[in-house]
């Protein structure tokens, strides 16, 4: 009954902001605090979310024909970006540098996501600084991982940082491999200079089809974090969450459509429910018994 997945990150945001017009039923319990929670833990993982995919992208993208591909003579070329609406346009560069212990076989390199002083997307979204992305493995091969850092990167102007680490831990390259996500030292700085800092670690399956359009990924875990009123909160999926491309592709937001998710903060347990895999944008929010569903506004 729920969301959909395009990896540009304000649909998760954006669930704060229809869940503060939604909830103003006088029995349902929503205090400003948990609502800075629940606004911090939605935005600060679409935002890291966002990083991710593009760096997962950018390291995707095959070289062409020898001699003119991605990598040139001297290791490095600018301006090879995947087909995705946050590389479109001539401010943002993607550029890479292989490291000198790179082998065919085992390839170890450098990507540089540069969006300058500024790149808006088709959404709207303003990024610019960069995406620092290191690459260590073939795709999809065990042990392979995808370490992404950012220097000077802001989205909307709320400056990201951290370090996501992302593991291949199938056993052999499968339809279906899988990878642990480590999320350190998280910030999000906001232009009024209030801070909140996320941890994570979260498991994802990647059910891969014939069909791209009907690739999905199934995602446990859990998370940690301080809200910008300098509230600890605590985030644990207990049902895993269900993504799918073709709902990215139809209702343009990034977010799950199937599964649970508990936030809870200080004495407040709070559960969110994506449905039961229908390429919506609703969700049921549940506070002491009491539940609503909320429109996630993705426009």
């Amino acid at each position: 009954m729920k969301s959909t997945v395009n990896k540009s990150l304000l649909g998760f945001a954006l669930i704060s902001l229809a869940l503060l017009v939604s909830c103003q039923d006088e029995n349902f319990e929503l205090s400003d605090n948990n609502a800075q929670s629940i606004e911090n833990e939605a935005a600060s993982d679409g935002y890291f979310e966002d990083a991710e995919d593009m760096a997962t992208l950018a390291v995707a993208v095959e070289p062409s024909a020898a001699g003119s591909g991605r990598i040139s003579a001297g290791g490095r070329t600018e301006g090879t970006k995947p087909a995705d609406i946050r590389f479109v346009g001539e401010c943002v560069t993607v550029s890479l540098q292989m490291a000198e212990d790179s082998q065919p076989g085992n390839p170890h390199g450098y990507i540089t996501i540069d969006f300058g002083t500024g790149c808006t997307d088709a959404k709207g979204n303003t990024r610019k600084g960069k995406v620092l992305v290191e690459f260590k493995g073939k795709s999809f091969f065990p042990a392979s991982k995808i370490i992404t850092t950012f220097d000077g990167y802001f989205v909307n102007d709320i400056k990201i940082e951290g370090v996501r680490t992302v593991t291949n831990i199938t056993g052999s390259t499968t339809s279906a491999p899988k990878f642990e996500i480590v999320l350190e030292n998280g910030i999000a700085t906001w232009p009024d200079g209030t801070v909140a800092t996320r941890q994570g670690s979260h498991t994802r399956e990647w059910q891969r089809t014939a069909n791209p359009l009907n690739d999905q990924w199934v995602v446990t875990g859990s998370a940690t974090g301080i809200n910008r009123n300098g509230t600890l909160y605590q985030v644990e999926v207990t049902k895993p969450l269900v993504y799918k491309r073709e709902c990215a592709i139809s209702n343009k937001v990034f977010m799950a459509v199937e599964g649970t998710k508990v936030l809870t903060v200080e004495n407040t347990v709070i559960t969110i429910d994506y449905g039961s895999g229908t390429c919506d944008r609703l969700v049921i929010i549940t506070i002491n018994g009491q539940s609503r569903t909320v429109l996630v506004r993705g426009e």
